[in-house]
């Protein structure tokens, strides 16, 4: 069972603007310091409900530091509702790499990507336990809107996981 204030946001953030007619020629992505190289396209997964997603390397020269996704689409999921609890991007920073910033230099790199489907907003969620991916939030001048009880279908949930914090990224 969804809050009911929890399901109003659900549906607001459905109801933003989002275009998908495939996926676009990604353009290179480097700001000097860190690249992005795509190395997945997932197509939408109608079985499992998924929506398409982007997989990139974060690179730091030719070396792999990391991994981010961006999912295109505000549903998904048998509530189509997982991208309001897990977010449209998700990065992972290679733990010597960690504390550099990389990640947040990461998700500037992909806003065009964003801006090409017609997303104006992007959530970024992560475990209400970890400080250092809300401090990249903050850094990027996301908004926090709350930490949320993970729903038991989900499968952060399933993973131990029982809260989430939930950022507003506008773009």
């Amino acid at each position: 069972m969804i809050e009911p204030e929890v399901q109003k946001e659900i549906e607001y953030y459905k109801a933003l603007p989002c275009e998908f007619n495939g996926f676009i020629d990604v353009p290179p992505l480097d700001d000097g310091v860190i690249n992005l190289v795509c190395t997945v396209k997932k197509p939408a997964d109608p079985v499992k409900k998924w929506i398409p997603t982007y997989e990139f390397a974060i690179c730091k020269g030719s070396e792999k530091i990391g991994t981010i996704r961006l999912r295109i689409g505000y549903g998904g999921g048998d509530y189509d509702c997982n991208c309001y609890y897990g977010g449209q991007i998700y990065y992972d920073i290679d733990e010597k790499y960690r504390g550099n910033g990389y990640a947040g230099r990461a998700c500037r790199l992909i806003i065009p990507i964003a801006k090409a489907h017609k997303m104006t907003k992007l959530l970024i969620t992560n475990a209400d336990t970890n400080k250092a991916s809300a401090r990249v939030c903050e850094k990027l001048g996301a908004r926090f809107i709350r930490k949320a009880r993970l729903p038991e279908w989900f499968d952060e949930y399933k993973n131990g996981h029982r809260y989430s914090n939930i950022f507003e990224w506008s773009l």
